[in-house]
């Protein structure tokens, strides 16, 4: 998805969606469980934005933060996949977890390079998947990711 001059109100939206969900996640204190119910699917999917790009034009900046709707379609999507592995014990087995996984493992440039590390925790048999090493590279991503950006703004700030 491309966002420009013209339809900058999704762009403004999506970055108000990532920062609601980011509220949540502090909120909670990490990635835990139905995390992106506080969100609106009109207007926010995290499939949507993955790989967004925002083109302005040379006479109007539209003051949006490419790498914060990048970085939280990611989030976003991994908020879900954790409620598929910790809702069902056979987590391997649900339809819907072959849909993020693939998805996940198509954005090789995803802007959080950690989704790599937890693609092969939970590509491992499930005899052999290690929830804490799953859950700690998880929690590492909302430290990084969401934590961080605040804490960043934040310093920024003084």
């Amino acid at each position: 998805m491309i966002i420009n001059d013209i339809n900058y109100k999704i762009g403004n939206t999506a970055m108000a969606s990532v920062l609601l969900l980011y509220y949540h996640l502090l909120n909670e204190g990490g990635i835990t469980n139905d995390q992106t119910v506080y969100l609106d699917p009109k207007d926010f999917d995290g499939f949507k934005f993955l790989g967004v790009e925002v083109k302005s034009s040379s006479s109007i900046s539209l003051d949006l933060d490419e790498k914060l709707i990048r970085e939280g379609a990611v989030i976003y999507i991994l908020c879900d996949l954790n409620d598929i592995v910790c809702e069902f014990e056979d987590f391997q087995s649900q339809p819907e977890i072959h849909k993020y996984i693939e998805v996940l493992k198509r954005h090789a440039d995803s802007p959080i390079v950690e989704v790599s590390l937890l693609l092969k925790h939970i590509s491992m048999p499930e005899k052999e998947f290690n929830y804490s090493k799953y859950n700690e590279v998880l929690q590492g991503i909302y430290k990084k990711y969401v934590y961080e950006f605040f804490v960043n703004k934040l310093l920024k700030e003084k």
